[in-house]
Formats: structure tokens, sequence, C-alpha cells
């Protein structure tokens, strides 16, 4: 009996436990954690009604243990809470300053990435992490910074999916997170898919051959209304040559200010996007041998940069 009861205080504590990483949807200024009220207050006073706010507890990331935070979406802005120390620290994005956003995920660790010049006039990125469980909460502040829906049928939204079929034999997990990324009513323009990047290194000593990773497997997808990159991430484990998780960034055309094309050595080119505002430099690495393509791709969306702006 004493053991059963202890076997289950067990679970019932383990379970508590992983519900206090859990992230929250913050109701009220009274629910508010407590370190956070006078930063908020000083931010937005008594503004009513009561903005959509989320709660992201510490909990133990990949490499490190996080940080609590609040995001909140209010007045146009994305504002960001940081629990420091004994310190709260602030940062305001106003909605047309966002150059782009990041979402991960790897098992039960995600993030999403803010980056781009806050209300203060500083180029800034800010990282909320979180538990998976509860990446329904940050649905709201991913759909306010891409692009809004359009109308469009069943049949359309799948000729657009089947832009990715190719990959199904090369890349099954991205072409799933692929048709899983587009916001209904974009159109697929192009696309450039890049397997994982190997480079030959000859150790010191005897002449041993193997290969060092430049660049994991990514998906560039260009849209008429954003440029979207799906990536592996470092910190992911591998099993049999696929790693868990991945990680999406999104991009819209109007923030794209310049591109370029530059070989970073014989093996590997770099397409380089400049974004605003905030002059945010982004690099994706592909192999030499899709150089032509590579052209025709950059060549596409600097066109449609120029339509846009």
């Amino acid at each position: 009996m004493t053991s059963d009861s202890n076997s289950d205080l067990s679970k019932l504590t383990g379970a508590r436990q992983t519900m206090s990483s859990w992230s929250k949807v913050v109701e009220s200024f009274e629910s508010m954690p407590e370190i956070f009220k006078s930063s908020y207050q000083m931010a937005l006073g008594n503004v009513q009604p009561f903005p959509y706010i989320v709660f992201a507890p510490s909990f133990a990331g990949i490499r490190r243990k996080t940080t609590e935070k609040l995001l909140c979406e209010a007045n146009d802005s994305i504002y960001v809470w940081e629990h420091v120390g004994n310190q709260t620290v602030m940062a305001e994005y106003p909605l047309k300053a966002v150059s782009d956003l990041e979402i991960g995920e790897i098992l039960l660790y995600s993030w999403i990435t803010i980056s781009g010049v806050t209300k203060a006039g500083t180029a800034s990125s800010s990282t909320v992490e979180f538990n998976t469980a509860t990446s329904r909460h940050y649905a709201r502040f991913t759909n306010r910074m891409r692009p809004a829906p359009v109308n469009m049928d069943k049949r359309e939204q799948n000729v657009e999916k089947a832009k990715f079929d190719y990959l199904a034999t090369e890349g099954f997990k991205f072409m799933n997170y692929a048709q899983e990324s587009l916001v209904r009513g974009e159109r697929v323009l192009n696309t450039l898919w890049q397997p994982k990047i190997y480079k030959p290194i000859i150790s010191a000593g005897k002449l041993v051959f193997y290969q060092s990773t430049v660049s994991l497997a990514h998906l560039v997808i260009l849209t008429d209304m954003e440029f979207i990159v799906i990536q592996d991430d470092e910190r992911s484990s591998e099993n049999r040559g696929v790693r868990y998780g991945g990680k999406w960034q999104y991009i819209a055309l109007r923030n794209i200010n310049a591109t370029s094309l530059l070989g970073r050595d014989d093996d590997v080119l770099a397409l380089s996007l400049t974004l605003s505002p905030g002059e945010r430099r982004v690099e994706i690495l592909f192999a030499a041998s899709q150089k032509q393509e590579i052209v025709e791709f950059r060549a596409e969306l600097e066109k449609l940069i120029r339509m846009k702006s």
C-alpha cells in the first residue's frame, strides 16, 4: 500500500513538474507573474481591453535553462519581457519594423525569434523559448507577423502543396514541413532543395579522409508573398541520417532590400539577403553544383522585390 502510494505520488509530482514548464495565457493583470507587473504598467498602463499575453516559464532547454519571459501583442506591436537575474528587460517591436521571424521545434523544446528594429530604434532580436506542448498559444503572434490568409479553394491549395512532391524520396520530412508552412492563398513560385553539404578534410599525420558538415539540409521557398527557409538545426539529434524537428524562417518580400551571390570556395555558394529595417544579413549556403538554379532563383526573387517596392 505504501509502495503504491509513493509510486502514485511520484507520478503526480512528475506530471506537475512537467506542467510547470508549460506556457500559459495571462488572462488578467492580477494573474501576471509579479516580477513583470511594474515594467508592464510602465509600457502599457491600464490599456483596455486587456491584451493577449503568454507567459513562458523557465525550463530546462537543450543546452541551458531558459529564462522567464512574457510575450504580448498590443498597439500594433509585439512586446517581449525577460526576467534576468533580479531585473526585467523589455523590447517593443512595432509590427511594421519586424524584419523576419524564426520558429523552431526540437522534440519538447520550441522557440520563436523576432528580429527587427525596436521602438527605441535599435536593431535587435528576441527569442522566447517554450515547451512544445503549448505551442498553440504562440500561433496568434506568428499570424500577426506573417501574411494574412486569402481565399483559395481546396483544389488550388492542393496544387500549391503538390509542388513539393519531388521531395518525397529525398527529403520527406521537408516535404511535409513545406506543405504545412504555407499561408492559405500563397502561391509557390520556386524552390531550392539543398541536402547536407560535406567537406573533405585531411587529418594531421596519416592521410585519413573524413567529412565535416558545412551546412545542414535546408529548403528555400519563394512564394508571391514570402521568402521561406526550412532547415535542420545543429542542436538536434540525428538518427539514420534524419534529424528531429527543424526551424522555419519567414521573411516578407517587402523586407528584402538587396540580394547577392557570393562564392565561399570552389564548392560552396552563399545566397545573401539584406533585410530591412535594420540592415540584417541572412546567408543560405548551397553546393556550387547548383549555381545555375540559384542564379535563376535569385533573378526571380529580385524581380518580385522590385514589384513589391
